[in-house]
């Protein structure tokens, strides 16, 4: 400025500082948003939901298994699982000598436990190895298979003097 209160003609008007500041503030807020926004939207970020495909399994599944214990006509067997999902399986199997059988199990595999119960029909109840045929489902289980849901056929045979039962399951497992 010259002395007049004039300014001189080469003279450029940068502003004020409260306006370099706001303009500033803007600037920064933008950024933030954009790198907010990315971050939001990015695969694996937190609190994202990522949808996983349903697995279809189908299973056949064998067990040779031996009493643990006794409670009435209430059978505790437990036994190693061969077949699709291999493993351990304990199961609590009622059998009174009437034609039917209820079984309530849960299979321990590496990946997780599978849990259900079966019903059946004793084709010979009279027999010392009466087998049965039923059907099974699936209604829950941990790990890979927290979500398993699924039905199919049960067999096997109890095998009375020594308290043990052959199984096999056969089905579709959605996990």
């Amino acid at each position: 400025m010259n002395r007049s209160g004039g300014r001189r003609p080469t003279e450029k008007r940068c502003g004020s500082a409260r306006g370099r500041a706001t303009a500033t503030t803007l600037i920064v807020a933008s950024a933030l948003a954009v790198v907010l926004a990315a971050l939001t939207l990015a695969p694996g970020a937190a609190g994202a939901r990522h949808a996983r495909a349903a697995r279809v399994l189908n299973v056949r599944d064998e067990g040779h298994l031996h009493s643990v214990g006794i409670s009435g006509s209430r059978l505790t067997e437990e036994g190693p699982v061969s077949g699709t999902i291999p493993g351990r399986v304990r199961v609590f199997f009622a059998y009174n000598g009437s034609p039917t059988v209820a079984a309530q199990f849960t299979i321990y595999s590496r990946y997780g436990s599978i849990s259900g119960r079966g019903q059946g029909r004793v084709s010979d109840p009279a027999s010392p190895a009466p087998s049965f045929r039923g059907a099974l489902s699936i209604t829950g289980g941990s790990g890979r298979y927290a979500h398993a849901r699924g039905s199919g056929e049960l067999f096997g045979v109890f095998y009375r003097r020594r308290l043990g039962l052959t199984v096999q399951a056969i089905g579709k497992l959605n996990y």
